[in-house]
């Protein structure tokens, strides 16, 4: 403890120093070891705002690039020197519409009314930092068995942080529990508390997040988890998901007084439920009776154990303003007539808007933007006043690319776990379209993350393309084919082998 409180004296320059030599430490090892580099970064996605909030909050602008720095170093190794078993197999994916898109997004770095290189670079990181992990994913694990016994270890992570997540509400909204990221001095905060629902004395609770959107994208995206690992058989303590993490993950949901939140996990199940009557997703032949068994354990522990949450949620949600029809059409369209106008075509520059990008600014005595940014509530009208029409169509252009190539995959794969996250990779970034992800980093790193999931089914062996390019494709007796650790697909109605990459023996 007196560690800790001897780090948060430090000055910024002392940090910086200490930063910089940590970073360099961790970049060398990511390099060397680059797929447990990226799970690293899974977990850190998880912990960077409680570091920032309770233990170093006056290195939290360094922190806030913790699970940044392990994935550079797994970058690097993993597209300038890949190791054989990587080169081995490519992505058939549309990588000239991704390039293009990424490209148009880019020239909106060159927007002189930024007025910093540096803040340039930031913004394309905002944009892009999580991509190139996409199409990382599908060489992530060595076999679907070993995708499935971590990912629920990695679902079990959920238990912790939804406890703490109980221990918030019940703390008030005048606890250090209930800070946010860079909150520490500030008047309105002492004298009003944290952010609370309106009326009452509750929190909006965060977890260890550092906001509340952070930890609303959590629970989305590990109730969608869990159902996931519901739906297979080979998935072990079905039993801790069922009657632990999907009460827990309710009641923080609940707590957290995000309505996007319920409604998109609603839209997700309603999705899976649906897909899961026409046919099997997983390997489990009883999914359906399972997925029905969780949201009933869910809806008890609502009933049994977070009845005060639901009344503050209920409440929000009455008074709030607004409904389902607001929030999906009238809202964008607001926003994105509003930044036609404002932002005209070529807008006012990449991530010019971004919280971040003003702390950097103070941090670095950088020159202030020529025409100040003007700020929507909805996202879809701030990428458009920040890029321009043709930026905002690329960037969307391009994230639409990738909900189509996650149904792609769903349709060719069998049952099976890369079948059911193909699926979720529908349900999830296609109603993120129109949810907050450039914003919100925590859901710029799940939603790449997830997408890249969904590519695995179009991983295909080099040889195989050459092969196929010279007109003479090598049949299923060939050595290519007989990978450890492969898996069965079904590609236009035949019966395939797909392996997964194996990776270092």
């Amino acid at each position: 403890m007196n560690l800790m409180l001897a780090a948060t004296r430090l000055p910024l320059s002392t940090l910086l120093i200490i930063g910089g030599a940590v970073a360099f430490v961790i970049i060398a090892w990511s390099y060397s070891h680059w797929r447990a580099a990226v799970k690293v970064a899974f977990v850190a996605v998880l912990l960077e705002g409680a570091i920032r909030k309770w233990i170093l909050p006056q290195g939290q602008e360094m922190v806030y690039f913790l699970k940044d720095i392990f994935l550079v170093g797994a970058y690097l190794k993993f597209y300038l020197a890949p190791d054989p078993d990587i080169r081995a197999y490519r992505l058939k994916v549309p990588a000239t519409i991704l390039s293009i898109c990424a490209v148009l997004v880019c020239f909106s770095a060159l927007n002189p009314n930024i007025n910093s290189g540096i803040l340039s670079l930031y913004g394309i990181k905002i944009y892009f930092m999580y991509l190139p992990l996409t199409f990382m994913m599908p060489y992530l694990f060595r076999t679907e068995q070993e995708m499935t016994r971590q990912l629920t270890w990695y679902a079990l992570l959920a238990i912790p942080i939804c406890i703490l997540g109980i221990i918030q509400w019940q703390s008030g909204k005048f606890s250090m529990m209930n800070t946010f990221a860079g909150d520490a001095g500030d008047e309105i905060i002492t004298e009003h508390g944290a952010t609370g629902f309106g009326f009452g004395d509750k929190a909006r609770i965060t977890g260890t997040f550092s906001y509340i959107t952070g930890h609303a994208t959590f629970v989305i995206f590990f109730s969608t988890l869990c159902l996931v690992l519901l739906s297979l058989k080979e998935t072990r303590f079905k039993w801790a998901i069922i009657g632990v993490c999907l009460p827990l993950l309710a009641g923080n949901a609940l707590m957290n007084g995000s309505r996007a939140s319920l409604v998109t996990l609603a839209f997700v199940g309603f999705g899976m439920l649906l897909a899961s009557t026409t046919g099997r997703i997983g390997s489990s032949k009883h999914f359906t009776v399972v997925l029905m068994t969780g949201a009933l354990a869910a809806i008890m522990g609502i009933g049994y154990l977070f009845t005060e949450a639901w009344t503050y949620w209920e409440t929000r949600f009455e008074f709030s303003g607004d409904n389902l029809k607001t929030r999906i059409i009238d809202h964008p369209y607001f926003a994105i007539t509003n930044a036609l106008e404002d932002g005209g075509g070529f807008g006012y520059g990449i991530g010019t808007a971004h919280p971040a990008t003003d702390a950097i600014r103070k941090k670095l005595n950088l020159g202030s933007p020529d025409e100040a940014v003007p700020v929507y509530d909805n996202e879809l009208g701030q990428v458009l006043v920040e890029l321009g029409i043709v930026g905002f169509c690329a960037w969307y252009l391009m994230r639409f690319v990738l909900v189509l190539l996650a149904w792609n995959s769903f349709l060719q794969s069998p049952p099976g776990p890369v079948r059911a996250m193909s699926l979720v990779g529908v349900l999830i970034t296609g109603p993120f379209l129109l949810m907050s992800v450039v914003y919100n980093h925590t859901a710029n790193f799940f939603i790449f993350a997830l997408a890249g999931f969904a590519l695995i089914p179009l991983l295909e062996p080099t040889v195989q393309r050459r092969h196929a390019a010279a007109g003479n494709r090598p049949s299923n007796s060939q050595p290519v084919t007989k990978v450890r650790g492969s898996r069965t697909t079904y590609l236009g109605g035949r019966r395939s082998s797909k392996p997964i990459p194996p990776t270092h023996r």
